[in-house]
């Protein structure tokens, strides 16, 4: 494996010849380093990239973005250069948002080069957002519904220090995604597969059931197990999903 890093992305492949790359985006707070070890599932052919958010991972001494626009202006700005040939999006949750975002634009951009989209543990732009928000709750009692979704460790309750670091990134990350909405348009020109937990409080598969008007091409709803954070539990079904959509390709 060959990993390559610069401030905004993370690329890994098998040094063999690329036809893919899938590009990562993690959930609310979450270090993009939890994506590198999918290099060694994916299939040789697929390069990796995850993308570094200020505020998140080694980046956690920067200002996170507190609003849509600009992050996803600097966002796209950074992918570019990986958006000209062959790509996917994977995006879980907060991140979700994002990669659907990513898809909008670079299907105007680039158009057809964007070849598949995955969503997880995300409602449709026009789903309601289940209240009351989290990102409103006092301090311990939003620590303590992240726990219960397993968002963020258990161990972030007792450790004062930990939480005061990382507690704002991931209050202002669920904020944005709590507001998140979009004004209807023609659509995406790309498969979507969306992906949720069958034990997830927060997005089941009615409010993931209206992803499929947000494409005019082939759609999928997939039940794993799990509650709302199953990267971890459900690797390697996740894995082999990706790879018979990106093995598929005709690239």
């Amino acid at each position: 494996m060959y990993a390559e890093k610069n401030k905004w992305l993370m690329v890994v492949n098998s040094r063999q010849r690329v036809r893919t790359r899938l590009i990562c985006f993690p959930h609310a707070g979450g270090d993009p380093e939890q994506f590198r070890d999918w290099s060694g599932g994916l299939a040789d052919h697929i390069e990796l990239v995850t993308v570094r958010l200020p505020g998140h991972g080694s980046r956690f001494k920067e200002t996170a973005y507190e609003q849509w626009a600009p992050l996803l202006e600097d966002t796209f700005g950074a992918l570019q250069p990986y958006l000209t040939e062959p790509h996917a999006f994977y995006g879980h949750a907060f991140g979700a948002r994002i990669a659907y975002e990513m898809a909008r634009r670079a299907q105007v951009r680039y158009p057809e080069q964007t070849r598949h989209l995955f969503i997880s543990g995300c409602r449709s732009p026009d789903s309601q957002q289940p209240r009351p928000y989290l990102h409103t709750l006092p301090q311990s009692d939003f620590i303590q519904a992240l726990v219960k979704l397993g968002v963020a460790p258990e161990s972030m309750l007792r450790d004062k220090k930990m939480m005061r670091l990382f507690e704002p990134v991931m209050r202002n990350d669920v904020k944005l995604s709590e507001l998140w909405s979009h004004c209807p348009d023609e659509g995406l020109n790309i498969p979507l597969t969306a992906l949720y937990g069958s034990d997830d409080p927060l997005y089941t598969a009615t409010s993931m059931m209206n992803w499929r008007g947000f494409t005019r091409r082939e759609f999928e709803l997939i039940e794993v197990h799990g509650s709302h954070d199953f990267l971890k539990s459900q690797r390697n079904r996740l894995l082999h999903i990706i790879n018979t959509h990106l093995g598929l390709l005709d690239v």
